[in-house]
């Protein structure tokens, strides 16, 4: 073979596995971005999952259930976003978990945003 054409098969052999790993990168920075965005925000999950027991200022439905209020999650020493992401997936009392309704990340997006609304005193 000539030299020419064994440059010519080395430059496809680089380049074709250059190329591929290229597109395969970007592929997974698209699905990382669909997955990021597909993320709810804290307002509607609490909305979807949590405002059947705990309604408006995170009070109470459900007698025997516990408020979402700062006062209360801190006497339980559970006023932090860690431990209400626990809570969130596993349950807590009469509570079950929701790991199963909430997305990758939703958990500790509604603990931010119910710690967040608890130091406001849950008004608007």
């Amino acid at each position: 073979m000539s030299e020419i054409n064994q440059m010519k098969i080395f430059k496809y052999l680089i380049v074709i596995p250059v190329i591929t790993l290229i597109i395969i990168f970007q592929i997974s920075l698209q699905n990382r971005y669909l997955m990021a965005s597909d993320i709810r925000d804290g307002e509607k999950i609490f909305r979807n999952v949590c405002a059947g027991c705990h309604v408006r200022g995170g009070s109470v439905v459900l007698k025997g259930s516990k408020s979402l209020k700062l006062s209360d999650l801190a006497k339980r020493g559970i006023a932090d976003v860690n431990s209400i992401t626990i809570i969130a997936n596993d349950g807590i009392g009469f509570m079950k978990g929701y790991k199963n309704k909430l997305k990758d990340g939703e958990d500790k997006v509604l603990a931010q945003w119910i710690i967040q609304n608890a130091e406001k005193g849950w008004n608007k």
